[in-house]
C-alpha cells in the first residue's frame, strides 16, 4: 500500500507592507488642516510634478507655522513607527529621520500620474476631506498601487485570476505608508467639491537598535 504524498511546505515570497491607519475623532483636526491648505492654495500658485489638473503645494508643509500641522507631523512619526516596529520586530530603536511633506487639492477631473518616490524610503498619504464624489463612478479617486513583480501577469493559470494591482478607496482620517519604490497613483476624482489630502516622504539617515532594550 502506498504512503500518501507528504504536503508541500507553501512560501508566500516578496510580500510588501503596507500600512494603512484609521486615525480617530478627526473631524476637528481635518477641518483645520482643510483651511490652512486652501489658504495658501489662495495665495500659491500649483507645483507641477505627478498631478494633472488639481493644486499641489511646495513640499515644506511640516515646517508651515499652524498647531494642525503639528499634530500632523506626530501622526507620520507615530505611524513611522508602527512601520518600523513591523520590520524590525521591536520598538527598541533609535533614528534619524528627514521629513517632507506638501498637500494636495483635486477637483472635478483631477488625478495623479503612475510614479515612485526616489531617494526616500517610506512614503504616505493623510487624507483630509473627499470632497461629494459622484456614486455613479466606481472607482473613484481611489489610491492605486501597482503590482512590482512586472511579470506577474505574463502566462496566467486558466481559471486563476491575476492581481496586477490594489485599490484603496479612502476616507478622511485614513493614512497610507508604504516603499517609497512601489509604484502608485490617483485615479480621476469625480464629483463637487476638493478632495484634499497631504502626501509624505520619509529618509532614514541612521538607525541603531537598544541593545538589551525590551520591545
Amino acid at each position: 500500500m502506498s504512503s500518501p504524498p507528504t504536503s508541500g511546505n507553501i512560501m508566500h515570497l516578496f510580500a510588501t507592507r503596507v500600512l494603512q491607519k484609521a486615525w480617530p475623532d478627526t473631524d476637528t483636526l481635518n477641518e483645520g488642516l482643510r483651511r490652512v491648505i486652501l489658504d495658501r492654495k489662495s495665495a500659491n500658485p500649483s507645483t507641477k510634478r505627478t498631478n494633472v489638473g488639481g493644486w499641489q503645494s511646495t513640499h515644506d508643509l511640516l515646517k508651515w507655522q499652524a498647531p494642525e500641522i503639528a499634530e500632523l507631523g506626530k501622526m507620520i512619526h507615530n505611524a513611522f513607527g508602527e512601520v518600523m516596529e513591523s520590520e524590525l520586530g521591536t520598538s527598541a530603536f533609535q533614528c534619524s529621520l528627514s521629513a517632507t511633506a506638501w498637500a494636495n487639492v483635486n477637483t472635478d477631473g483631477d488625478y495623479n500620474r503612475i510614479h515612485t518616490h526616489s531617494e526616500n524610503h517610506l512614503s504616505g498619504v493623510y487624507y483630509v476631506t473627499m470632497g461629494e464624489p459622484d456614486p455613479a463612478r466606481d472607482p473613484n479617486g481611489a489610491f492605486e498601487f501597482l503590482d512590482p513583480r512586472g511579470a506577474a501577469a505574463a502566462s496566467s493559470i486558466p481559471g486563476v485570476p491575476v492581481v496586477t494591482g490594489g485599490l484603496v478607496s479612502p476616507v478622511p482620517g485614513m493614512m497610507i505608508v508604504f516603499p517609497s519604490w512601489l509604484a502608485h497613483g490617483v485615479l480621476p476624482f469625480f464629483g463637487k467639491g476638493e478632495r484634499i489630502s497631504i502626501a509624505f516622504n520619509l529618509r532614514v539617515n541612521s538607525l541603531n537598535l537598544d541593545q538589551g532594550a525590551s520591545s
